[in-house]
């Protein structure tokens, strides 16, 4: 673990990431702390995501250009809408789910703060002084302090990330190589070879600023269930004039509140769900000997199944490319594990209609990483369009795995480009939601297979 040298006044943007083969570490000392209670109680167990506040934030798809700054960048922005300081902590993975680097930002009340992954990745600087930033930020005359966070070590903060961190991050997300870190080996499979740096992010509310790594108990014991954060990215090129924005996909906590796990011990606290977002990771967790469940996150699963409408060529020189966020296989603890998450999580079926709903379907089982953006005219992914017809919608069935009782979890952005001016994002419609039962191919792909229409929407 590297401790960063120097302290700092009190600052909305804390904590330098934890940049080490996370899950590769070794055992982890388990903090202890308990907080007064939930700020909130609404326990609506729900599967069906919405746009509300939420204890989790998801940005599907980044993609960033380190050699040119007018190239491709991605920035996100995370608003906490409540009147008490929060702590969010932010997790930036490669295209295989490999954590590259974690840090903390401490957020007074009704505050806000932007990050711009080009000076993360590319500068090593978490927020631009030009900005936000690492100024300090005052609190507003309506914000309060939260006594059900621990603020210590929140105001020590790095101006700008040591060498190590920014070669480790550039070499991750473009060539996939995670260089030897303390006592972590050099690992060469943690994601895909591209000329832009690629991946995905995660922000989880958090109780503390103090350095954790990411992994069990981190479920347990570093993460919260109220529902307070809001956010959205925006994806630009100024190159090319195109820049697209989108709400980040919000993940609440069902129950909502209860403090940390050790204290959401109330029947009323329980998760009724099969799985959760995080479940992969929490389905062996330890702390203390004790064996916690597949959803001490609390987190509403994703679904699997979605519609989106696709357009491709005609006057207007139409393009759409899906940004396609998939949950990677099992827990990954070493190298040999980080390519099952790159081309080798199966899709289950992607049908294409035309504009005279004529379907279309793909020869052969095809894949996709944990994240990536593809354009529809690639038929390596997508079936051929023989018509030539300029639009029409996609189904996608994403499930990586139909012999099992639960869908895997996904999601798509529909990311529409036009005349070289033109360009927007939006969340394809979910055919589901993350407690549907699995479908397996439909009657297209198979003659005994279901018709492709809407699952129920379980709890």
């Amino acid at each position: 673990m590297l401790v960063m040298e120097g302290r700092f006044s009190m600052r909305k943007l804390m904590i330098p990431g934890i940049l080490a083969l996370m899950l590769l570490a070794g055992s982890v000392l388990a903090e202890t702390f308990t907080t007064g209670g939930p700020s909130t109680t609404n326990n609506d167990d729900s599967c069906d995501i919405s746009l509300q506040p939420a204890a989790t934030l998801l940005l599907p798809y980044f993609e960033v250009d380190l050699n040119d700054r007018n190239g491709e960048t991605t920035l996100f922005t995370i608003t906490n809408v409540t009147n008490v300081s929060q702590i969010a902590r932010v997790t930036v993975w490669t295209d295989y789910g490999f954590p590259v680097i974690d840090f903390k930002i401490w957020l007074t009340g009704y505050d806000t703060q932007s990050i711009n992954l080009y000076d993360l990745i590319g500068r090593g600087i978490v927020a631009s002084e030009a900005g936000t930033g690492t100024d300090v930020s005052p609190e507003g005359e309506y914000s309060n302090y939260n006594d059900q966070i621990d603020q210590d070590n929140c105001d020590e903060l790095p101006g700008r990330l040591p060498d190590v961190y920014l070669i480790r991050m550039q070499r991750a997300f473009t060539e996939g190589i995670a260089p030897a870190f303390g006592a972590s080996p050099q690992c060469t499979t943690v994601g895909g070879v591209h000329r832009n740096a690629i991946g995905y992010v995660t922000i989880d509310l958090a109780p503390r600023c103090s350095e954790n790594i990411w992994i069990p108990p981190y479920f347990p014991l570093h993460i919260l269930y109220d529902n307070v954060l809001t956010g959205d990215f925006q994806q630009i090129h100024a190159g090319s004039n195109y820049a697209q924005s989108n709400p980040l996909v919000h993940i609440r906590a069902t129950p909502e509140g209860g403090g940390t796990y050790d204290d959401r011990t109330n029947p009323d606290d329980q998760v009724n769900f099969q799985r959760t977002f995080y479940s992969r990771y929490v389905e062996t967790g330890r702390s203390g000997g004790q064996v916690y469940g597949g959803t001490a996150d609390a987190r509403q699963p994703l679904p699997s199944r979605f519609a989106a409408r696709w357009i491709n060529g005609g006057p207007g020189s139409f393009q759409t490319y899906f940004k396609v966020w998939r949950e990677g296989k099992g827990g990954n603890t070493t190298c040999a594990q980080w390519p099952l998450n790159g081309g080798q999580i199966p899709i289950t079926e992607i049908t294409m209609f035309d504009e005279e709903e004529n379907p279309y379907m793909v020869a052969g089982q095809r894949t996709l990483p944990s994240t990536s953006m593809t354009s529809v005219a690639d038929t390596t992914i997508f079936p051929p369009n023989p018509g030539g017809f300029i639009a029409g919608w996609m189904y996608f069935n994403l499930d990586s795995d139909g012999t099992d009782q639960v869908t895997s979890q996904n999601w798509v952005v529909t990311s529409m480009r036009a005349e070289g001016r033109f360009s927007s994002d939006q969340d394809a419609t979910a055919l589901g939601n993350g407690c549907s039962p699995p479908v397996g191919p439909s009657e297209i792909q198979t003659p005994a297979g279901p018709a492709i229409g809407p699952s129920a929407n379980v709890f």
